[in-house]
């Protein structure tokens, strides 16, 4: 198979968020009364936390969801000065609430608390102890880069508009099922229409932003900027063709498949550390581009797993992911890339055992194809991302004209 190149630029446009490189990032690390260290390293993996680009604090507690140590992490962020935390511990749909309460005690925005589930989906999953304290540090490398990306004028999980860039086509306004989002009149443009969210009324599900074909539309706490971090966080380069093969990035949605992947974890289904999960609201917030940012990077396969349709927490989801991803599939193919290297499944939060199937027998197939062919740059070579704009029905032939492949 060729191998492909893509360029850098995205055609997200200027994201809303960015990256700050004086940030003082806090990892608070867990373990859980002992449970997490069975399989994790956590020595290691605090040592390795120190050396992470922005963070300025490391700490380890038995039990950091304790009323007191929850405390210490509001006390820690004020004497050390911290304007971003990162917890290193359970699902963030057990006690995230409360680390970000900590944290706002001290000043810091909720949506600048990052929680890496190095139990549930890392330790309580895998058995090869030096593989999960591995995928465990990437995991909360993943998370400081998120945090990084993320600005501390951001307020919180809302829909936003550059209005400098929308063209006011009203793609959004279609998209949204709870008419949050409505055209205006644009004033430095007389005659011109622009869209506006109204932040009371936006669920933050992220379905408009993932369809603004103007690159105008970004959300808080999800932006482009900050799940991109993640992306490339989960993406290094490769010294040789089949080092951490197979390596497997995994689209979730908050409400369904993120909380199948919890229970799968608090009953110990045994999954390959192969395959590493970004959390999003909502699987319509998956934009094709950061998709094709991780095949771009080496990523060997892309999983999205969204909830069953009908019983989506947004109610249309995972029917536009569906739709939206169906296209998309015919993009990969027409780069280059093996179709069987995207898949797009549907799991309920009360199916831990189809979310255990579906990702293992999405690893076994990717084992079967092998390595992406972009996952190790020839000597000299860049690292590439995509410059294609979704939806523009761009042909191959079309591509090399403008050197893109």
């Amino acid at each position: 198979m060729k191998k492909i190149h893509l360029r850098t630029k995205l055609s997200n446009g200027e994201p809303m968020s960015e990256n700050d490189p004086n940030s003082r990032t806090g990892a608070f690390l867990c373990t859980c009364g002992g449970a997490i260290p069975l399989t994790i390293d956590i020595g290691r993996l605090e040592s390795e936390a120190r050396g992470m680009g922005g963070v300025a604090h490391t700490s380890t507690t038995d039990f950091l969801c304790h009323p007191d140590s929850r405390k210490h992490v509001t006390e820690t962020i004020i004497t050390e000065r911290l304007d971003r935390v990162v917890i290193a511990a359970c699902s963030p749909l057990l006690y995230g609430k409360e680390f970000r309460e900590a944290a706002e005690q001290a000043k810091v925005k909720g949506c600048l608390v990052e929680l890496a589930n190095i139990r549930e989906q890392c330790a309580f999953i895998h058995d090869d102890r030096e593989k999960a304290t591995g995928k465990a540090a990437i995991m909360l490398s993943a998370a400081v880069a998120k945090l990084t990306a993320t600005s501390t004028t951001e307020g919180d999980n809302k829909a936003m508009v550059k209005s400098e860039a929308c063209s006011g086509c009203g793609v959004c306004l279609s998209t949204c099922r709870v008419s949050a989002v409505r055209l205006i009149d644009d004033p430095g443009r007389p005659g011109r229409k622009v869209a506006s969210v109204d932040p009371k009324m936006c669920e933050g599900c992220g379905a408009c932003v993932a369809a603004c074909p103007s690159a105008a539309m970004d959300q808080s706490c999800f932006s482009n900027l900050e799940v991109t971090a993640e992306i490339d966080a989960l993406t290094p380069v490769r010294a040789i063709e089949d080092e951490g093969f197979p390596n497997i990035v995994v689209f979730t949605c908050n409400w369904c498949s993120y909380a199948a992947g919890d229970l799968a974890g608090i009953k110990r289904m045994r999954s390959q550390p192969s395959f590493t999960v970004i959390r999003t609201m909502c699987s319509a917030r998956v934009d094709p581009e950061w998709v094709m940012r991780a095949l771009s990077r080496g990523a060997d396969g892309v999983l999205i797993l969204a909830g069953k349709p009908g019983r989506c927490h947004y109610e249309v989801g995972s029917i536009r992911t569906n739709r939206r991803m169906l296209l998309l599939k015919e993009v990969i193919h027409q780069l280059g890339f093996d179709q069987s290297r995207f898949r797009t499944a549907f799991v309920d939060s009360d199916q831990p055992d189809l979310y255990q199937k579906e990702v293992e027998d999405f690893i076994e197939k990717i084992k079967e194809i092998g390595p992406n062919p972009t996952r190790t740059p020839e000597p000299g070579e860049r690292v590439y991302s995509t410059d294609y704009q979704f939806g523009s029905g761009i042909s191959e032939a079309a591509m090399r004209e403008r050197n893109l492949i």
